[in-house]
């Protein structure tokens, strides 16, 4: 298995952000089957090894109900290589196992299969079938939302439609609207199907012979096909298929208001918020409400779930605002939050770059350059922009890039859309929200030299308050950086840089010049003896060049070093809880799966198997938790800088 993480790590560095280089992830999918088929030939006691016996004590009782739709994105990474993307058996990978894997869209196939079996199964794993126990790589939460996903895979949203009306006619009077066996109509104790202890020990062909045994009269005029239908709706009171949001009723409150932050902005009244809830970094309800004259509003019966985090937002005048994270749970089940809305403007005067992050490194023959432009506002309105020579709509902030770059790309928009070119510079188009670092522009390009010896020369257009740079450290390598000053050599994430710094720099140019460079066909000296190369795995030995950031690394390593050097990180985007048990081996490991899971999500929008709406609310909610995280490295880290 470790195998197959270093090759999907490798591939995942390479990965462009269009469908056919994301497709480069499924060919690591199959390769995990080969690696572990090799190792099942090399091994008779990986051979031999036999399916667990099931036993009910193993397996661990979700702490809420499943959720098919927190499922999707690992069954995809880790089922979907076997099992196939849509369940079908069909994976790239069917060919090097020894039988045909479980197809879970074939509802014959869990008839007679628990929830909990299925469970047990995917946590303990099936060596002889070669499939490996999850419990290594996933939490037991983890399984529970995989395996809903995978049972889902087998009905869909219109059987469970004709189930709920069959119900609903026929069943609720007994067992209960909601399948509790409290109806109006009950004259005895009832199970109740919402019990997830209960209903995960029952597969549906027990359900069934229960129906048959207690009233075979019921539903006798329906056919086979309805009545698995009416027993998928009962189903669905313990687990949430993928087509629902996930979220039950709960005891949760968010109070909040919307306010004016315009000094001379109207009253704030009928104006609608909209309440956004996100689990595992998905969305999985919006709710709306119109506020009063006094501004307030007030959403309940919201899932007290510390694991969901929710967001108000308003708009006003074509602009959305958004309140900070909010989390509830059982001991604080109630919060209270701000929406702040601003007028607008077409002056540019409080524009300032708060912050900009660069981080260098060296293929063979090409700088690979990642930065982070964070865009402040010092005024009190929100600016949404000015004509500009050569480009059809207002702008709201201009930037440059050297005109030798090549393989230009953005993590949060492209070129003719969101970004638009005029000569040598860049402009965004999207609105400038009042504060500090309200707008972040993350950008990485490649700069070809000859020789080994490369100037980086950009053109700032505001002052900058503070400038980092982290450049990847090379044996040889020397930087000349007369606006910078040099502080130091620091790891980060396996991987040594020069740090540099540079505070109030006035607009204008400033130049790095570097030496000591991979020429073109050089080997990288870091992979020669195991070291790992910026973005990488360790190297084995032999020469490889060193591949270009991958989109993560902007908030992973550009905010970390924000927070190392001057110390505080300011964002409104706080999403999340940190484990419990925070020391840097527990977050490191937080880090690397949210790495991963970000690395995933590009893949699924690289596949349109997701929209950008939801890629950007999760990437959003990545982005925060790993500079969370990496914070806490920093406070932690014995080389910490005052």
């Amino acid at each position: 298995m470790r195998c197959w993480s270093r090759i999907e790590k490798i591939l995942r560095r390479r990965r462009a952000a269009s469908p056919a280089d994301a497709l480069l992830l499924r060919v690591a999918n199959a390769l995990v089957a080969a690696a572990i088929v090799v190792l099942a030939q090399v091994s008779p006691l990986l051979a031999q090894e036999q399916r667990p016996d099931f036993d009910i004590e193993q397996v661990t009782v979700p702490g809420s109900i499943p959720s098919a739709r927190l499922g999707i994105g690992s069954y995809q990474e880790n089922c979907a290589p076997c099992h196939g993307l849509l369940g079908m058996g069909d994976g790239p990978a069917v060919a090097d196992l020894p039988g045909p894997p479980t197809a879970f869209a074939d509802p014959d196939a869990v008839w007679e299969r628990s929830p909990a079996e299925l469970f047990h199964t995917a946590k303990f794993g099936w060596l002889e079938r070669l499939m490996p126990p999850w419990q290594n790589q996933m939490t037991d939460a983890e399984i529970w939302h995989t395996t809903a996903y995978a049972w889902s895979l087998h009905t869909n949203q219109e059987e469970h439609t004709l189930g709920a009306d069959l119900y609903a006619a026929s069943c609720a009077s007994c067992h209960g609207e909601t399948g509790a066996g409290e109806g109006p109509e009950a004259v005895e104790q009832l199970p109740d199907f919402s019990d997830v202890v209960y209903a995960m020990t029952k597969s549906q062909a027990d359900w069934m012979a229960g129906w048959q045994a207690a009233h075979p009269a019921a539903g006798e005029e329906w056919s086979l096909a309805e009545q698995r239908a009416v027993l998928e709706y009962v189903r669905a009171f313990s687990y949430a298929p993928a087509w629902e949001s996930g979220l039950r009723p709960g005891d949760g409150v968010i109070r909040g208001a919307v306010v004016q932050g315009t000094a001379d902005g109207p009253a704030v009244e009928s104006v609608t918020v909209t309440l956004e809830a996100f689990a595992d970094f998905q969305p999985m309800a919006a709710l709306t409400t119109t506020v009063g004259a006094d501004g307030r509003f007030e959403f309940g019966g919201l899932a007290v779930d510390p694991n969901v985090v929710y967001l108000a937002s308003a708009s006003s005048d074509g602009v959305r605002y958004s309140s900070p994270i909010v989390t509830l749970a059982a001991e604080q089940p109630e919060a209270e939050t701000v929406v702040t809305l601003f007028e607008t403007t077409g002056d540019p005067g409080g524009v300032v770059l708060d912050r900009v992050h660069w981080i260098l490194d060296s293929q063979p023959g090409a700088l690979i350059v990642l930065q982070v432009l964070e865009f402040g506002n010092a005024g009190d309105r929100t600016f949404v922009g000015e004509q500009a020579a050569g480009v059809d709509e207002p702008v709201t902030v201009a930037f440059d890039v050297p005109p030798e770059a090549v393989e230009l790309s953005f993590e949060n928009g492209a070129l003719g859309d969101r970004f638009r070119q005029a000569g040598e510079l860049i402009y965004d188009t999207t609105p400038l929200v009042p504060g500090t670092a309200t707008k972040q522009i993350v950008m990485q390009y490649a700069l070809p030299y000859e020789g080994d010896s490369v100037t980086l020369e950009q053109e700032f257009m505001y002052p900058v308050a503070l400038l980092n740079m982290l450049a990847a450290d090379l044996p040889g390598m020397a930087i000349e950086a007369p606006e910078l000053t040099n502080t130091g050599v620091q790891d980060f994430q396996g991987v040594s840089y020069q740090l540099w710094r540079g505070e109030q720099l006035m607009a204008g140019p400033v130049a790095i010049s570097l030496s000591g460079l991979l020429r073109s066909g050089d080997p990288d000296p870091r992979a020669m003896g195991g070291a790992t190369a910026a973005g990488g795995a360790s190297g084995s030995g032999a020469a490889r060049p060193v591949e270009p950031f991958a989109p993560w690394m902007a908030w992973a390593m550009g905010l970390a070093v924000s927070a190392a050097l001057a110390g505080v990180v300011a964002w409104s985007w706080r999403a999340g809880r940190l484990e419990s048990g925070e020391t840097p081996q527990n977050l490191r490991r937080q880090r690397d799966d949210l790495v991963q899971r970000a690395a995933r999500l590009d893949d699924l929008y690289a596949l349109g198997e997701i929209g950008e709406g939801e890629w950007r609310a999760q990437r959003a909610q990545i982005k925060s938790k790993l500079i969370e995280i990496d914070n806490r490295l920093v406070e932690r880290s014995p080389n910490k800088r005052a």
